[in-house]
């Protein structure tokens, strides 16, 4: 271990010791000392909307200080706190893919007919998803299927994500995303097949 490593190490130790014991001024050290680098991760996963970044960065510290008897110093606290981070963004839109909205950009045409004629096209999915008007079995066809696919699929093609981000947010492998993926544009065709069907 470097020098300069060990003094990283012994810092930490000690700021989680004067944490442990409640000192305030400990949390607002703690606070100054993490803070920027949380939010300019955060920030870069959320679309840079500001205003959820500085939300998630105050539930990671409110996150953190609950739970510091886990911390055992086997990693970097910004490490931890980096876990802690992806848990919370992965919650964020993990409850966005739960509760579609509105106001969600998705088509106002024959979405069933598009994917039909094109396959699992990741083009025509991203036509589908992004088209400026609202379609209500769009949104039916969503809300059927499972929590993962609904979550792969807005992250996608509303959050405009790359795999690599959505793979970090999602615990999963680049490829497995893309995996995911696929299975989650068959799995809209099906659903949207299976309402147009019923109605």
């Amino acid at each position: 271990m470097t020098t300069a490593s060990f003094a990283a190490q012994s810092y930490e130790t000690k700021l989680v010791e004067k944490l442990r014991r409640g000192d305030s001024t400990a949390i607002e050290e703690f606070y100054n000392a993490y803070r920027s680098r949380l939010y300019s991760l955060i920030l870069e996963q959320v679309g840079r909307d500001e205003a959820i970044a500085e939300d998630l960065v105050q539930e990671v510290f409110l996150a953190a200080l609950s739970s510091l008897d886990r911390f055992r110093g086997d990693s970097q606290l910004y490490t931890w706190l980096r876990s802690i981070a992806f848990h919370k963004i992965n919650d964020f839109y993990r409850h966005q893919a739960r509760e579609p909205k509105p106001q969600d950009p998705l088509p106002d045409f024959d979405v069933m007919k598009q994917l039909e004629q094109t396959g699992d096209s990741e083009a025509a999915t991203h036509t589908v998803m992004e088209d400026e008007e609202v379609h209500q079995s769009v949104h039916q066809a969503l809300a059927d299927l499972p929590h993962d696919y609904q979550e792969v699929l807005v992250l996608k093609y509303l959050k405009d994500m790359p795999v690599l981000a959505i793979s970090q947010i999602m615990g999963r492998s680049p490829k497995s995303v893309e995996g995911l993926l696929s299975r989650a544009r068959k799995a809209m065709r099906d659903s949207l097949e299976s309402n147009n069907h019923k109605s």
